[in-house]
């Protein structure tokens, strides 16, 4: 089986390209989702995080249960201290990793693929058998998300800026998709499957 990652900054379209291997057959693990969907879930992971950030970082039912994360909460505590940012990922990255080698062994494709934002800034990215970079050009992310999210320029822009500068690390990825609009979407996935098998 192959092991391959898909990443790139908000707005280029990466969960597109996601969606297309999806709707020809492929398993993605949208690792986001997961990432959220364990830190609420996943016992050791919310001990550690309540110890990391406080009980603040969770709501909780009437009986003391966590029910949902505090996103407001973390963002800003995050967003004022880089060190506890860095300390929040160093937990939850393991366990993140942990599940996705899990949800592969249960997957009977060929190919897996993995979405990420970040598998480009660690070493990590060196686990994957390939890993496909989407870029577009920042005007396009730009008028995407404020489309998609309803966020003004300002509050996109502040987006873009706290991710990484993907061009800066495209000699990491072994395939490049270029979703300007410019070559279809749909061409250059077809291109990477069969690349791929």
């Amino acid at each position: 089986m192959k092991k391959v990652a898909i990443t790139g900054g908000i707005g280029s379209g990466k969960s597109r390209v996601c969606n297309l291997l999806q709707e020809k057959g492929y398993s993605v693990y949208p690792s986001d989702d997961r990432a959220k969907y364990l830190m609420v879930h996943h016992e050791g992971l919310r001990t550690e995080l309540i110890a990391l950030l406080g009980s603040e970082a969770y709501s909780f039912d009437g009986e003391g249960e966590a029910q949902d994360l505090n996103r407001g909460f973390i963002s800003a505590a995050i967003f004022e201290n880089p060190s506890l940012k860095t300390q929040l990922e160093s937990l939850v990255h393991p366990v993140v990793r942990e599940d996705f080698e899990k949800w592969s062994k249960e997957q009977v494709s060929s190919i897996v693929f993995h979405e990420s934002a970040l598998v480009l800034l660690t070493a990590y990215y060196t686990q994957f058998d390939a890993v496909v970079l989407v870029v577009a050009p920042e005007s396009i992310r730009l008028e995407r998300v404020m489309k998609r999210d309803g966020l003004s320029r300002e509050a996109v822009l502040k987006r873009i800026q706290s991710q990484p500068i993907y061009e800066e690390l495209a000699e990491r990825a072994t395939y490049l998709i270029d979703n300007s609009g410019t070559i279809a979407l749909e061409d250059q996935v077809a291109a990477l499957l069969e690349d791929l098998i």
